[in-house]
């Protein structure tokens, strides 16, 4: 199933660049669509100048005036997201989250009916199962999910992307609904984990709290991640089908996490154990399966190699 034209929402976040980065090196005509102005994005991604990239500047929780005609793959990443502006705006980002995918879905519907929509959902809808310890983990994708009864803001996210994932389900499209699991990487930005612990063990404070110490995750690097999800949209055996990406070799507890950071990146910095975040589940590890079965990808970079690389990003800060 070759990818011949391509869009990608919120093309200028952190897989939007590096999926951009890999489909313009396979010399696939790619259009970003994002809110941020071109300049911006132009400033900001040097490698963008090719003449197979087409860079739109399109808020998509409005309606779409722009047709987007026939695309072959359309990888919907755009929406509201990060714990902190969750929990500030949680409505906001609910309706930006919704009306973005039902707009998209209603302009291709009507310009490229045959494309296959690629819904980047959340593992996060597993939360609630895994709070209440009603799921087996590592965790796979064919299992009904759970709301629950009173809800925190945080939740107004998964909620989202849960509800979006019926929507796509019930578009008409050819669709593939995948559910990353903490991926990391350079050009993360500071709202995930690694890239904020690291950071926050490079400034000049002595003591760093780590928050929810003994919660456990397992990491997923972008080049991995990103791979994957390349040959999942390449694949026939992925229309239609839900599917977990990430890593599930390297789970690790957060405390034990900023240990190896503070290592690597060879700090005297102290670190204490904070308090449990508000909505945060204990443990979240998917079953790779069905994605290895489908990419044949069985090799993964190594969480310390991965923390390197990030490292080296975080300090320099630099751009591609």
């Amino acid at each position: 199933m070759q990818i011949k034209k391509s869009i990608i929402t919120g093309g200028a976040g952190f897989i939007g660049l590096h999926l951009s980065k890999l489909l313009l090196k396979k010399k696939i005509s790619t259009c970003v669509i994002d809110k941020i102005s071109k300049s911006k994005f132009k400033n900001n991604y040097k490698f963008f100048d090719n003449k197979k990239l087409k860079f739109i500047k399109i808020n998509l929780d409005k309606p779409i005036k722009k047709k987007l005609s026939n695309f072959s793959h359309v990888f919907h990443l755009a929406a509201s997201l990060g714990v902190k502006n969750i929990n500030k705006n949680p409505y906001k980002s609910f309706k930006n989250n919704l009306n973005s995918l039902l707009n998209l879905i209603n302009n291709l519907k009507k310009n490229s009916p045959n494309c296959v929509l690629i819904y980047f959902s959340t593992s996060e809808v597993y939360s609630p199962l895994i709070q209440k310890k009603k799921i087996q983990i590592p965790t796979k994708e064919n299992i009904d999910l759970l709301v629950n009864e009173k809800i925190i803001n945080r939740d107004s996210y998964y909620l989202s992307k849960l509800i979006g994932e019926k929507i796509v389900q019930l578009s008409g499209l050819r669709f593939i609904i995948l559910r990353p699991h903490n991926i990391y990487g350079p050009f993360m930005g500071y709202r995930h984990v690694i890239s904020e612990l690291i950071k926050r063990m490079n400034s000049k404070d002595k003591i760093c709290k780590i928050y929810s110490p003994h919660h456990t995750r397992s990491f997923c690097y972008i080049d991995d991640a990103i791979e994957q999800i390349f040959k999942i949209s390449t694949s026939k055996k992925s229309i239609n089908q839900i599917i977990n990406i990430g890593n599930s070799k390297d789970e690790i507890k957060i405390f034990n996490l900023a240990k190896m950071i503070k290592t690597i990146i060879k700090t005297n910095i102290k670190l204490r154990k904070g308090s449990i975040t508000q909505g945060s589940p204990p443990r979240r590890v998917p079953d790779t399966k069905k994605v290895i079965s489908i990419s044949k990808l069985k090799t993964y970079t190594s969480l310390k190699t991965g923390i390197k690389k990030t490292a080296e990003w975080v300090q320099k800060k630099n751009y591609v």
